[in-house]
């Protein structure tokens, strides 16, 4: 499966003054955007239905059904990294590392909770006890280089200084449970040069594709985000946020889950944030229509949803569970991606501009906004039983762009976990994100300034 890199949305589409135009299902005219004929296969849809709403609630509640296991990466202990350089004489020219991660279970709840002068956003992280354990090479590759698993990319010598993409190859990931359930992937993902709690670091995006499932994991479709930074080629400090699409149910926790055992922060100058996207009924998606009816992309409202994720091994395989909370906000942005664009079998690239991500209390006040894009994503084309046509999993990131109110000087990265239907038109969007916090702002309530 190749890898299309970084594609900017077309001039018509990001460009000012000169947008396509955007339609609803509906539009002014009361009819729904016109769609290129034979888009769909004979029998896809019935006769005079809407494709975009057509089984909305069942695809929609097909897309909700998913496993999700966040977890926490450090270096592993019984293993030592391997930094591949340029020449054995010249170290510190890094193309490569053979890396080996200890993958923790990892506890991100974001509550609210009451406060003097009203409610407020309160995140609490905690990494707990080991869970798995991945290899991966992680690979220097060039910025237009389209990767796939079973190549090997040109030479690339790393440069701390500046944004570099990068493959990650040859992975694969053993969970602790006796079946040996895991996973063999592959992905791509870019690094963003900063200077940290005074340090200087790499924070990365990544964004990786499950190839084949093993054990528990055995033909399910899945995707893992990563988020965190790294200081090649020994230290490293990452979230990996993995989705399976799970339409049976298989690693559903029915219960509550093995207590987590605490361990020292590993990442004690940054909070992460989770929110769960969901449609916003009271705003509906606007397809973005270029020349011809062809798509390219949409105009997105979305519903921001507290959500508690977490998993165990206690039974053996992994089980996941997801606790919905309340809604605490909204986000606006545009979607450029064109689904129908890319050969069969290759992910389509897909970008995000203009996200406003505002958040409020119970009384409907405001909290503040973070702003952020995702620069570089890729959806993979996924069959479902009971959607008519395959949906989408989406894995994207991109840099926290600023903020106001509580997250006013926000700065950090944000990742997209998420699955999406184009007809009928709906998703499910998971974002994490990661914000440099060195002196524990945003571990306290996110409102009156964040004190």
């Amino acid at each position: 499966m190749r890898d299309p890199g970084t594609v900017a949305p077309s001039s018509s589409a990001a460009g000012s003054g000169a947008d396509p135009r955007s339609a609803a299902a509906g539009g002014e005219s009361g009819a729904p955007p016109a769609l290129p004929p034979g888009l769909f296969p004979p029998g896809t849809f019935p006769p005079g239905v809407d494709p975009a709403t057509w089984r909305l609630d069942e695809v929609g509640r097909l897309l909700r059904r998913a496993a999700y296991l966040p977890m926490f990466s450090v270096p592993d202990p019984s293993r030592v990294n391997k930094p591949i350089p340029l020449f054995p004489w010249l170290p510190f020219a890094l193309t490569a590392v053979e890396v080996h991660e200890e993958l923790h279970r990892f506890d991100m709840e974001v509550e609210l909770a009451a406060g003097c002068g009203g409610h407020h956003l309160l995140a609490h992280n905690r990494v707990g006890q080991p869970a798995a354990r991945v290899h991966i090479r992680w690979t220097v590759i060039p910025e237009r280089y389209a990767a796939s698993p079973g190549c090997t990319p040109p030479t690339t010598v790393l440069f701390p200084f500046v944004s570099q993409r990068f493959a990650m190859m040859n992975g694969e990931m053993t969970f602790r449970d006796a079946a040996g359930s895991g996973f063999h992937a592959f992905g791509t993902g870019r690094t963003f040069p900063v200077v940290e709690a005074g340090k200087r670091k790499l924070r990365i995006g990544a964004v990786i594709d499950v190839l084949e499932g093993l054990g528990a994991f055995a033909g399910l479709a899945g995707t893992v985000v990563v988020n965190g930074t790294i200081e090649p080629p020994h230290g490293l400090a990452l979230n990996l946020m993995l989705r399976f699409a799970d339409p049976e149910g298989r690693l559903h926790a029915e219960g509550g889950l093995e207590a987590l055992r605490p361990i020292p922060d590993p990442d004690p100058s940054a909070t992460f944030l989770t929110f769960l996207g969901e449609p916003d009924p009271e705003r509906g998606t606007e397809l973005i229509v270029g020349p011809g009816g062809s798509m390219q992309g949409a105009t997105v409202h979305e519903r921001l949803r507290l959500v508690h994720l977490g998993f165990d091994l206690e039974s053996g395989p992994p089980r996941s569970r997801v606790d919905a909370g309340p809604v605490v906000g909204n986000l606006a942005g545009r979607l450029y991606f064109n689904p129908f664009a890319a050969p069969p079998g290759s992910p389509v690239p897909f970008q995000t501009r203009h996200g406003v991500f505002s958040f409020h209390d119970r009384r409907g006040e405001s909290l503040g906004t973070l702003r952020a894009d995702v620069v570089e994503g890729r959806g993979f084309a996924t069959e479902l039983p009971g959607a008519p046509i395959p949906v989408f999993r989406f894995g994207g990131f991109g840099p926290v762009l600023g903020g106001d109110g509580a997250f006013a000087g926000a700065a950090g990265l944000m990742s997209l976990n998420a699955a999406i239907s184009v007809f009928p038109r709906t998703l499910s969007n998971l974002y994490v994100f990661r914000l440099a916090d060195p002196d524990g702002r945003f571990r306290r309530a996110l409102g009156e300034g964040g004190r």
